[in-house]
């Protein structure tokens, strides 16, 4: 499969798209056929370097932090989720590898795509939608009934 893959730290990093194996899956992971993945602040802050200390890369590293898929394969543990299941996620931190055309993840860290999303808007919701959220209840600590002016 084709990947997208970071070799160096550096400001002015660049991604190499190159042949890697299909990644296999664990019992509690899914194997997902990618068709989006979003392009955000956060592969910057990865290729820069600037998140070492939180997660340092072994390098080479397949990019990308969100996507849509298809569920291609289901680990022996995962019952949530079955092969042909349209699916959204933030991958984990740990766990990144969206610009390649298959992903090995969690189960826990997917999610059906909801209804009113397709493949292309819903790869971009997941991180601005979690940064949303975390403005409005982390940090403004919104409640039901209140009015929130944007």
């Amino acid at each position: 499969m084709k990947a997208a893959q970071l070799d160096k730290y550096d400001k002015n990093f660049q991604l190499i798209v190159r042949n890697v194996p299909v990644p296999d899956i664990k019992e509690d992971e899914v194997l997902i056929r990618v068709k989006e993945a979003a392009v955000n602040p956060l592969e910057k802050l990865i290729g820069t370097g600037n998140v070492k200390l939180i997660q340092d890369y072994s390098l080479p590293s397949t990019m990308g932090n969100e996507l849509t898929g298809v569920i291609e394969n289901v680990g022996s543990k995962v019952t949530k989720f079955q092969i042909n299941d349209a699916v959204y996620s933030r991958l984990p931190l740990n766990q990144i590898g969206a610009f390649a055309e298959y992903v090995a993840v969690s189960a826990d860290a997917i999610s059906k795509i909801p209804a009113n999303l397709d493949f292309k808007t819903g790869a971009a919701a997941p991180l601005t939608g979690l940064t949303a959220y975390q403005g409005l209840f982390e940090e403004l600590e919104a409640k039901t009934g209140e009015t929130v002016f944007i």
